[in-house]
């Protein structure tokens, strides 16, 4: 399987993107001058503690508080690792109002939520991640050999100094104890800084931001496996080498300086991927499709088999159109970041072992994902249900905004219910100013609503409130904005215009 990273930097925000056999399964945004702080460390002020679900919330400085659940406070007490959940201690009696704290972003802020954050601390290097304030040792799960996991346990208790701790990554097996000890070595340099700046800074402070996007895509993307790592940046280029000490001579031959006459996103056709990717419905090659639908409380994937009949009968069709599906949802819940609660609807499948098989292939398609997927067995209704741990938004929340009309719903006021709202408010000042017309200013649509017909519908107002009524129209307006307004002589006015 062909690997591939490309790094396009704008003006505005940089994107990167992993590709799969030239299709890209991930997508990552940096929003420039953004408060994109996830890996962020902050000292901060305890705003309030909620007894009730032992949680805290940290004043940052943020338009938002952080939310802190006990789960990732410090409040155990005893030093036997399987007596820790049994000492930890009530929130309200490790942290009080006003108290000073030091934490670290977890995941980003989701209207109408703050970020969410913890105080255990942790450094990501390449092979390693430092906890500076928990003293352990633990290894990926990635990494299955006994042999090679003692290994690593060996040296680190080798080159671990005391009160301090380390994870090893799934890029230190096979390594070397000499590239894990200078790897260490830097995050230990990293810590001692930022641990200066925690004594000085102020409180509701930033004390440290996490690397930039190509930095971190570098570190964390960039092995061996990779066939090309393309940048269009030339600044960022540079700094990638000068701080890329981790970087393989394999993995610097494969890096490459993008210089092409037509933008990077553009030559790969990432940008059409990416425009599909924020529509709800998905096309199959084999002529099904997929409808994606998000709502407050959980993601849902419908599976439509559409003009596809390439099975020997129903349940073969059937069959195949689903093995299709759980592929293709796989690569677009990535390439979405979907996350939370997902619940896939696939067609109907009366053959067990075929549902067996869909879903063992749903299961195979999220390889690699580092959002941790949870995929419960096909029921008997056909349904997959799901979780995926969410530590960023969503590429719809990063790249799109609510409607100003519909505010997000989706939907807007029929022309039928405008105007009978229109109708209905003329009544009401009717009865409140005593004037002999009424103007009327609303959207194009709504406005030709009221002239047609021989102005039918506005003749039945005016015979109803007695008053003249002038219609304008404003194609500057939503079409649910209306203005009703009496016509009042000069020397009466007194009240203002309505308008909603």
């Amino acid at each position: 399987m062909s690997k591939k990273i490309l790094i396009n930097c704008g003006p505005y925000e940089i994107r990167a993107v992993v590709l799969q056999n030239d299709q890209p399964f991930e997508l990552f945004y940096e929003i420039l001058d953004s408060e994109k702080i996830v890996g962020s460390i902050f000292k901060g002020r305890v705003a309030n503690v909620v007894q009730g679900t032992q949680s805290a919330f940290i004043d940052i400085g943020l338009s938002k508080d952080a939310f802190l659940p006990l789960n990732g406070v410090e409040t155990y007490t005893s030093e036997d690792d399987d007596l820790k959940d049994i000492f930890r201690s009530q929130i309200q009696n490790v942290l009080k109002v006003d108290q000073e704290v030091i934490i670290q972003i977890i995941k980003e802020p989701v209207p109408p939520k703050g970020p969410r954050s913890t105080m255990f601390l942790s450094l990501p290097g390449r092979y390693l991640v430092l906890t500076p304030t928990i003293e352990q040792m633990a290894i990926s799960r990635r990494i299955t050999s006994d042999s090679e996991r003692e290994r690593l346990r060996t040296i680190g208790r080798k080159i671990l100094p005391r009160g301090v701790g380390v994870i090893f990554r799934t890029a230190a097996e096979g390594l070397e104890e000499k590239e894990i000890s200078n790897d260490l070595r830097i995050l230990l340099k990293f810590w001692n800084k930022i641990e200066k700046k925690i004594k000085s800074a102020p409180l509701r402070s930033m004390i440290h931001r996490d690397i930039s996007l190509p930095l971190k895509m570098a570190r964390d993307f960039f092995t061996d496996e990779v066939e090309k790592f393309i940048i269009d940046s030339q600044d960022e280029y540079k700094h990638i080498l000068e701080f890329g000490d981790f970087l393989s001579p394999l993995q610097r031959a494969s890096f490459e300086l993008f210089e092409g006459p037509v933008p990077l996103f553009e030559a790969f056709g990432i940008e059409e991927e990416i425009q599909n990717a924020l529509k709800p419905k998905v096309r199959l090659p084999s002529g099904g499709s997929l409808v994606i639908e998000k709502t407050e409380a959980l993601v849902t994937i419908d599976v439509n088999s559409g003009r596809f009949s390439g099975g020997v009968g129903l349940e073969e069709t059937v069959f195949k159109v689903n093995l299709e599906a759980a592929k293709e949802i796989a690569r677009q819940i990535r390439l979405r970041n979907l996350a939370g609660v997902i619940v896939i609807d696939f067609i109907d499948m009366d053959d067990s072992k075929h549902r067996q098989i869909v879903c063992k292939t749903l299961r195979d398609a999220f390889k690699g994902d580092r959002n941790r997927p949870n995929i419960l067995d096909m029921s008997e209704l056909g349904l997959i249900q799901m979780t995926r741990r969410r530590t960023s938004q969503s590429l719809e929340e990063i790249l799109k905004a609510p409607c100003p009309c519909c505010e997000g719903q989706g939907v807007v006021l029929s022309i039928v219910t405008i105007a009978n709202k229109i109708r209905n408010q003329v009544i009401i000042d009717a009865k409140s100013f005593e004037v002999d017309s009424f103007t009327i200013t609303t959207h194009p649509k709504i406005a030709d609503f009221f002239l047609a017909d021989d102005k039918k519908h506005l003749k039945e107002i005016e015979k109803r409130v007695n008053s003249k009524i002038i219609v304008n129209s404003n194609p500057e307006y939503n079409i649910e904005t209306i203005k009703v307004e009496p016509v009042i002589p000069q020397d009466k006015k007194s009240n203002n215009p309505r308008q909603s």
